[in-house]
């Protein structure tokens, strides 16, 4: 399980998570990611943060933001300790809170108690069993 806290700066409530995150040459950081499920991909880092892991670029991919502007981010390539166990995830590059995204979410369950230091959990589906929704 992969753990955190909601954090409060002043009105606004981010449900945070530490994760480890590690590039070439033993490189490894441990980083605070807001968990933004309106971004896409896997998760971001500042070009401060990249070049400190020494990640190698992939590609530049174009994203649409919530605003509908598109915009040209530098895609590189990392592992993340993900429940364990190192995972590969694509890293894109903004300079912002880094952020984990809906890709790093996919097929698991995330539970957040949206009160200032509530807890948030993300479990893999296979742990809790897939759960039958009603609508």
């Amino acid at each position: 399980m992969v753990t955190g806290r909601v954090v409060a700066h002043g009105a606004i409530l981010k449900p945070v998570a530490e994760i480890a995150v590690y590039g070439r040459s033993n490189a490894r950081a441990r980083v605070q990611a807001v968990i933004d499920s309106g971004f896409t991909g896997h998760m971001t880092l500042p070009i401060n943060a990249i070049r400190a892991l020494n990640l190698t670029l992939v590609a530049e991919e174009e994203m649409t933001m919530a605003n509908g502007e598109t915009v040209v981010f530098e895609a590189y390539s990392a592992l993340a300790d993900w429940h364990g166990q190192l995972r590969p995830v694509r890293v894109h590059c903004a300079e912002a809170d880094p952020l984990i995204g809906m890709e790093m979410l996919r097929d698991h369950d995330l539970q957040v108690r949206v009160v200032p230091d509530g807890p948030v959990s993300i479990d893999p589906l296979a742990q809790r069993g897939t759960r039958a929704h009603s609508g």
